[in-house]
């Protein structure tokens, strides 16, 4: 679990595209953590002797094949900068609230069962309660 995903002003402000933005980066941060398979489809010795030393790899179909299986971003736009201006040039922050709009008016969850919302509601409801008995201890001891 990650924790503070969205959060902005010490956690006193939540963001909508601050979590889409933090969601893409710990995606890109646990494809790192995995690691790098090393077995023989990957390390392509038979492609480094065709290539050979100083060869150039770019054009490849080996490469075209795995390239993007090293970082794919969804929001980070790697264009150059002339294609990404000609395309609009939306920055991270536009590209995250479009997303996060898109992900708000596309998704449909199923209702929880009738348990587990009437469980809910009674872990909220004794959560209130005990606020209201922390603000009035409070309020007590200012007034003496």
């Amino acid at each position: 679990m990650i924790y503070g995903m969205g959060l902005l002003e010490g956690g006193l402000t939540w963001d909508y595209a601050m979590v889409v933005m933090e969601n893409e980066m710990a995606r890109m941060i646990m494809h790192c953590v995995r690691g790098i398979p090393v077995n023989d489809e990957k390390i392509a010795f038979e492609v480094l002797s065709e290539v050979g030393p100083g060869g150039e790899y770019i054009s490849h179909p080996h490469t075209f094949k795995h390239f993007k299986e090293l970082s794919h971003a969804e929001l980070l736009d790697r264009r150059s900068r002339e294609a990404w201006s000609a395309d609009g040039g939306k920055d991270l922050v536009e590209r995250s609230y479009e997303k996060a709009l898109e992900i708000l008016n596309s998704f449909k969850p199923k209702p929880l069962p009738e348990d587990v919302q009437r469980e809910l509601k009674r872990i909220l409801a004794e959560a209130e309660e005990e606020t209201r008995e922390i603000k009035e201890r409070e309020r007590r001891s200012k007034a003496k």
